[in-house]
């Protein structure tokens, strides 16, 4: 597959690995789009606060890549916690991000990597809004051992 850059603007490409866990009697694809031309949803009923949904959530997948944009004091409308671990790379902005009882404040080109159970939250600070993209494992059950 090969990907062209035809716009004037640099192009930057995010590379995550992961090892697949398969689902019965369903094979892996390939899937790839335009973030561009995916809607914006609100998320949790805010409207400030949005969502894009990267993957279709069939059980071929067996993780979700999402982006969350909080406008300027948009925040998450709890603490919340994951049974699996999931990174978020920051795409534009600046935003504090509870991590495990302590807040960090985090930008542009950041990267955070979270815990399974670590409580987290964010919260949009600055004139820009604040957006990352997340990975976060679905579809099958967590691995104990």
């Amino acid at each position: 597959m090969e990907a062209i850059n035809l716009s004037e603007n640099e192009a930057v490409f995010l590379y995550y690995k992961q090892i697949y866990r398969p689902w019965i009697g369903t094979e892996p694809r390939t899937y790839f789009g335009q973030v561009d031309k995916l809607p914006w949803i609100d998320y949790e009923g805010m409207h400030n606060v949005h969502l894009k949904t990267l993957l279709p959530t069939d059980l071929r997948y067996d993780m979700n890549f999402h982006i969350l944009s909080f406008d300027p004091g948009g925040c998450h409308p709890f603490v919340e916690t994951h049974v699996q671990e999931h990174g978020a790379y920051i795409l534009s902005g600046e935003g504090a991000y509870y991590l495990d009882d302590r807040w960090v404040m985090t930008r542009k080109d950041d990267f955070l990597w979270m815990g399974a159970f670590c409580p987290q939250a964010a919260y949009g600070v600055g004139r820009e809004p604040f957006c990352y993209i997340y990975s976060k494992d679905c579809n099958r059950d967590v691995l104990l051992g």
